[in-house]
């Protein structure tokens, strides 16, 4: 590799990681390692603490209230992306335990926003 691959390669991995987006809320300790999963793999689209973005919805909505939008539900969408094409599959970039986090994330993050009980 000459210097100059090296260094583009360098500079976009930086970018990369410095695009990160850091929640901007403190959960207490056993939901931070579901929020750490959510805001590098879901936050880009989803927003800053479940927000919503430009992308994809906010999860601090009736429609995602668990009545609507079970546990089982979420698994599979993450796993095999949105029916309607919109989110993509996002096997193989988490695991199941990770999932399971970030649900117990976006669980504790609705009942704060008054969502669930």
């Amino acid at each position: 590799m000459n210097a100059l691959t090296t260094l583009t390669l360098a500079l976009i991995v930086s970018s990369m990681t410095a695009c990160a987006i850091e929640p901007a809320k403190t959960v207490p300790e056993k939901y931070r390692v579901g929020q750490s999963h959510f805001h590098r793999v879901c936050a880009s689209c989803h927003g800053r603490d479940a927000m919503g973005g430009n992308n994809a919805p906010t999860f601090l909505q009736e429609k995602f209230h668990p009545r609507h939008f079970p546990n089982g539900r979420i698994v599979r969408t993450i796993l095999n992306g949105s029916n309607s094409g919109a989110m993509p599959s996002q096997k193989g970039k988490i695991d199941d335990q990770q999932i399971r986090e970030i649900i117990k994330y976006i669980r504790f993050s609705q009942k704060e926003a008054g969502i669930i009980s």
